[in-house]
């Protein structure tokens, strides 16, 4: 890339032609002030916050949208910058109320920050606090709330579901002073509104909250960390900030955020109330809680005695407790499967398994949607669909069509030039979608790039592909006819593809029950041994997400070490019987359904989410 030279207060920098002056300034470390600018949003220009004085041109410029060019003399400080900036700040301020005390915001907000280093110290226009009042259009919205008075017409909110989510669920009405941010339908959240709640997190101030964490507690109260979302197989980098509240309140997560990249959907940003409620925190053995040891003694011991042991793998496990159960399975002889082990694993192993993520979506013209509804699968893979966008097999009414997608038949794809990439949705199913994807196989300049419904089904794939495993209706069948003297389940995902009553029947005739689960409620309740399971911010370990392999860290201080438990299981086991595979063949029809609110058994756990899904089925009955 091109070089240029430029000087900003005095020092001399070398930087990429084509770059802004902030983008500039703020790579160096330099401070400039502004409101409506956001890495990942195209420029506004509205705020005006982020001025600095040009010497080559003797005049004020904007720095988020002038371009550095060799030669530049640049000036953050200089007095009419100085000047303007605090005029714009009392210009703000003058119609703002004055309510940071009982404002969620307060302590993270760019006005209450850059009115204190860089506005004026005191009021100069006589208006009282009483008198800072705007008129508004309610958003009817049970999870959002909107305040006119504290909006500073940033456009970052309106940018934000246009550009980034797609959903284009506002617009700002009115002009000057009287401008609003409105839903473009209303309530907003039977609209095309995901609840990714992106605009809460980019709103600069405080005019748009989340209304279940409004009052709970303070930002320098919490703990933030980032790390990565777990709930689906996006893998999105998000702030999970946990802490304790007020006096009122014990240590639980408060909120989950995105980072600035805005790879977020409702579920992580409304479904964190799992992490606090019906917890499974300690192992149990016939309802009562034990040691580390005791319940590894007593695993030891089941599996060790059973002769036919059955094992139901989650895709919610990080890569490295998959690897030691498989391990364990190997030593015992036991069946080992998981609900995934049919359709994905068999497209997967039509198709081959690829290293594309959505960080590749880059180089690609077209997009083939084979899905009914890709966005609900997995909401961040539509944020990242700029080009051609085709679909096969789409609904009406899906949340796809924000893409504007052109339907399309089988036979049309020939007809599709330029490097192409098939997105391939297994709830299809196998011989729904195999004639597609043998076709596609065959042409030169398509891809072909499967998405699981759930988090880890790539690790699972990856760690269990040539092992012995049994197909996951056959494990049914085998378990429908008594065959399993002990089985373990990891996580609820049977649920998922059984439904819940057809389970819990077959897993009472087993005679013994040991269930790994984040939750002490569900397949818990049935268990004779029970040991807990992590939720993302709970384990260390590994996993291979659409965003690529990424590595989780243990922080959240309530958290169990379920690596080392099943580790020590894995070494107090000897043996090395090999995988079973037990006898006929069987066949599981039933393939989950999925929607934007509820993707799996854990979000399913979410009363957040679970009123959010109760709403707009109730509109759309």
């Amino acid at each position: 890339m091109e070089k240029v030279k430029i000087k900003i207060d005095g020092k001399e920098f070398e930087v990429e032609k084509g770059k802004t002056i902030l983008q500039v300034a703020l790579e160096n470390g330099i401070k400039i002030p502004y409101f409506c600018y956001h890495p990942r949003l195209s420029i506004a220009g509205a705020c005006r916050m982020c001025i600095v004085y040009v010497e080559n041109y003797k005049r004020l410029l904007i720095a988020c949208n002038t371009r550095v060019e060799d030669g530049l003399e640049i000036y953050t400080d200089h007095p009419l910058v100085k000047e303007n900036q605090a005029y714009i700040l009392q210009a703000l301020m003058t119609r703002h109320p004055l309510d940071c005390p009982i404002c969620d915001k307060a302590g993270e907000c760019d006005l209450q920050n850059h009115g204190a280093i860089y506005g004026p110290q005191e009021q100069i226009v006589p208006i009282s606090a009483l008198d800072k009042y705007r008129d508004y259009t309610d958003w009817e919205s049970d999870f959002l709330e909107y305040y006119s008075n504290r909006c500073i017409v940033c456009y970052r909110c309106t940018r934000v579901c246009d550009e980034v989510i797609g959903a284009k669920a506002l617009f700002v009405d009115e002009r000057g002073f009287h401008s609003n941010i409105v839903p473009a339908v209303r309530p907003i959240d039977t609209s095309s509104c995901e609840m990714c709640g992106a605009c809460v997190y980019v709103c600069p101030v405080g005019a748009i909250i989340s209304k279940p964490f409004k009052f709970w507690t303070r930002s320098w109260l919490l703990k933030s960390v980032t790390t990565n979302c777990s709930f689906c197989p996006g893998g999105c980098d998000i702030r999970l900030e946990y802490g304790v509240g007020d006096w009122r309140s014990k240590e639980k997560v408060y909120r989950i955020k995105p980072t600035d990249n805005i790879n977020v959907c409702a579920r992580a940003f409304f479904g964190y109330d799992v992490f606090n409620e019906n917890r499974l925190l300690q192992p149990e053995i016939n309802g009562k809680k034990c040691g580390k040891e005791e319940v590894i003694n007593e695993i030891v011991k089941i599996l060790e005695g059973s002769k036919k042991a059955g094992i139901v793998l989650s895709p919610y496990l990080p890569n490295e407790v998959i690897e030691t159960v498989a391990e364990i399975g190997e030593k015992v002889g036991a069946s080992v499967t998981s609900p995934v082990a049919d359709h994905f694993f068999n497209i997967l192993d039509e198709v081959g398994d690829s290293n594309i993520t959505i960080d590749d979506f880059k180089n690609y013209e077209n997009f083939v949607i084979v899905s009914e509804d890709i966005t609900s699968l997995v909401p961040v893979i539509s944020y990242y669909l700029k080009g051609n966008i085709y679909r096969i097999f789409g609904e009406e009414g899906a949340r796809d069509e924000k893409l504007n997608p052109t339907n399309i038949e089988e036979g049309e794809l020939k007809n599709i030039k330029g490097k192409t990439l098939l997105i391939v949705d297994p709830l299809l199913g196998y011989k729904r979608i195999s004639k597609i994807i043998k076709g596609v196989k065959r042409k030169k300049d398509f891809d072909i790039f499967v998405v699981p419904k759930d988090f880890n089904a790539l690790g699972l794939y990856r760690i269990l592909k040539g092992r012995n495993i049994t197909p996951f209706g056959t494990f049914i069948k085998a378990l429908k006819e008594g065959y399993f003297e002990t089985l373990i389940i990891f996580g609820e995902d049977i649920y998922d593809y059984l439904g819940e009553e057809e389970a819990n029947v077959l897993i009472s005739e087993v005679n013994n029950l040991i269930v790994s689960l984040p939750f002490s409620d569900g397949i818990s309740e049935r268990a004779h041994v029970k040991i807990p399971m992590a939720l993302f911010g709970e384990f260390e370990g590994s996993a291979y997400t659409l965003m690529g392999y990424i590595n989780f860290e243990r922080f959240l201080p309530w958290s169990f070490d379920q690596k080392t438990l099943w580790e020590e299981v894995a070494k107090n086991i000897t043996g090395e019987k090999g995988m079973t595979l037990p006898e006929g063949k069987g066949d599981t029809e039933k393939l989950p359904s999925v929607h934007l609110y509820r993707n799996n058994w854990i979000t399913k756990r979410s009363m957040l989410l679970g009123r959010l899904y109760e709403k707009v089925c109730s509109v759309n009955a």
